[in-house]
């Protein structure tokens, strides 16, 4: 039943007509709109997906695997498990440029890239250690053309200073990238919502009570105290709801430091209700940005292909992507 509503009081028989022809017309047009043009809004779609989450089912078999990831939708890959020239978790590691040749044969990009070192704490004494990993991992990385090196999880900040020399040491990490042609920044984990205080000796997450006087979150700590020339921000929505962030407002109040996302749910995405994708996606689009990658952690479930093929359709269907 078609519904026509009106500020007026009142209104006559030919402005009732009027208004219901105009509605109708517009009724008819949507349903007459040639499927083609849907298909080919649907084929514009560009996104990628995090290697993680699609496991073993990829690697063991990664020439079908990548056949797959493209035939599901998914156009860019971002790596996990590079280490000293290869790339693999589940399986042996291979040579990055026989992984590249192999998704390129598929018909997809790899466009960035994570990786973490090995050092738990940064200090000035293991500073020079870890200046030379990022200088060999970007002569790897370079050789990928990737557009993005990312950190996916933090070392260890236990105080607010602790946390300003790990923000001072990305700043120079990123320098060296800039220099190489390529974009680095970090992803966050829940870790980063927790809390840090002056001369702290341990961070901090207390669902109540009182933090210490002067405790900041890791996330603002990073964000304020590293140059948006030099490092830039993937951002994991889910792990941010995790943390009790709202993944919106951080959009809105660094409009300039969020380059990249990764969307995740529970399930497939759009599956849990927990994530207003649709805000999410319409605020990073609004900043300027369009990359972002599909991840899914439950990597050795045996069922990854179905939900991220699920996921894919899911992207596929949503008019705000």
């Amino acid at each position: 039943m078609l519904q026509v509503f009106t500020n007026k009081a009142m209104m006559t028989r030919r402005d009732f007509l009027k208004t219901v022809s105009a509605a109708m017309m517009g009724v008819m047009a949507s349903s007459c709109t040639p499927e083609p043009k849907e298909s080919a809004a649907k084929a514009s779609k560009y996104f990628g997906l995090q290697i993680y989450g699609m496991g073993p089912e990829l690697e063991n078999d990664l020439p079908n695997g990548f056949r797959t990831v493209k035939e599901m939708g998914y156009s860019t890959l971002e790596l996990a498990g590079y280490r000293e020239g290869k790339v693999g978790m589940f399986a042996a590691p291979i040579d990055i440029m026989e992984y590249r040749r192999m998704a390129e044969e598929a018909g997809l990009t790899i466009s960035s890239s994570h990786v973490r070192p090995s050092l738990r704490a940064y200090t000035e004494d293991n500073k020079s250690e870890l200046l030379d990993f990022w200088k060999k991992t970007l002569d790897d990385h370079v050789k990928l053309d990737v557009k993005y090196l990312i950190q996916p999880a933090l070392p260890q900040c236990r105080s607010l200073e602790e946390t300003q020399h790990v923000a001072a040491l990305f700043n120079e990490v990123g320098q060296l990238s800039k220099a190489a042609g390529i974009e680095w920044g970090l992803h966050n984990d829940a870790g980063f919502c927790y809390r840090v205080a002056p001369g702290g000796e341990q961070s901090l997450y207390l669902l109540e009570g009182r933090y210490p006087e002067g405790s900041r979150q890791i996330m603002d700590v990073l964000l304020e105290e590293t140059d948006p020339a030099l490092v830039t921000f993937e951002y994991d929505c889910m792990a941010a709801v995790q943390g009790f962030n709202d993944p919106v407002e951080y959009l809105q109040r660094y409009p300039q430091r969020f380059h990249l996302l990764h969307v995740r749910d529970y399930a497939a995405l759009g599956q849990s209700g927990m994530l207003n994708y649709e805000r999410i996606f319409r605020q990073f689009h609004a900043n300027g940005y369009a990359d972002f990658y599909v991840e899914d952690e439950n990597a050795r479930s045996g069922h990854q292909t179905e939900r991220l093929r699920e996921s894919a359709a899911y992207l596929m269907n949503a008019e705000f992507v």
